[in-house]
């Protein structure tokens, strides 16, 4: 009789080992193909934000200016739309101006012709040229500083105080630029988007966050972007153009 319950335990030690050594190779592969599928999205991920991040410092890159500006020669065989070259001291700002029949086409059109998310700036279709009185030149409000991502730094008054001159390089004449006021704006706003006409200073000076004593200009160039995503308020810089003079 003990002999046979001992038969009986080792029996049941071997089958209890056999079930768990199966058990044990299951789990095992369970393990292995958990951890295969961790990998693969581990591996995804790194691409996904690898990729990303190289997109970002492309448009960062190009935002701050890839093209260098060398004679207008030069940028009208690149780009026959090339208006103007503008430069504010102080800021990355630093770009060709470009203009079109339609406010749209360089939203996201690189100087070059090429997509790109942070666009071209660009002169407002209804002005003719910068002897209007009033011009605006539009451009993306980008991180870092990109394209015209240092505008929202005019609503500083320390920086506003500062930093207000720059150059605006045409053609035939080359301008210097004196900023005078800067604020936020609706983007629905007739008096403040309304290119080619005379600005009307008193409603301006009424809403100015940042405003400098300076007479009322001849020429005016607004400097406009988007305050953020997903609303109609925009910055604008309002600039002077002085010191008109032959270009080089």
């Amino acid at each position: 009789m003990m002999k046979r319950n001992i038969a009986d335990c080792m029996s049941e030690k071997e089958e209890l080992n056999a079930l768990l050594s199966t058990r044990f190779k299951r789990w095992r592969k369970i393990n292995k193909w958990i951890d295969r599928v961790i990998l693969s999205i581990l591996l995804f991920m790194i691409t996904f934000i690898g990729s990303g991040l190289i997109d970002s410092l492309m448009i960062l890159e190009e935002g701050f200016g890839t093209i260098k500006y060398h004679s207008f020669t030069q940028l009208i065989e690149i780009n026959p739309d090339t208006e103007a070259w503008l430069i504010m001291d102080g800021t990355h700002i630093d770009h060709p101006v470009v203009r079109s029949s339609d406010n749209f086409d360089y939203l996201d059109k690189g100087f070059e012709g090429n997509f790109y998310a942070g666009g071209t700036l660009f002169m407002d279709k209804d002005n003719e040229g910068f002897g209007d009185p009033y011009c605006i030149i539009h451009g993306h409000h980008m991180a870092g500083g990109a394209m015209f991502g240092d505008l929202e730094k005019y609503l500083n008054e320390g920086f506003f105080r500062k930093n207000h001159t720059g150059r605006l390089l045409t053609a035939e004449y080359d301008y210097d630029i004196e900023v005078f006021a800067a604020g936020v704006f609706n983007a629905y706003d007739r008096k403040i988007y309304k290119p080619g006409e005379t600005i009307p200073f008193s409603y301006l000076t009424g809403k100015a966050i940042n405003l400098r004593d300076a007479a009322e200009h001849k020429h005016v160039l607004a400097l406009s972007t988007c305050l953020g995503e997903m609303t109609d308020d925009r910055i604008v810089v309002f600039c002077g153009l002085t010191g008109k003079r032959a270009h080089r």
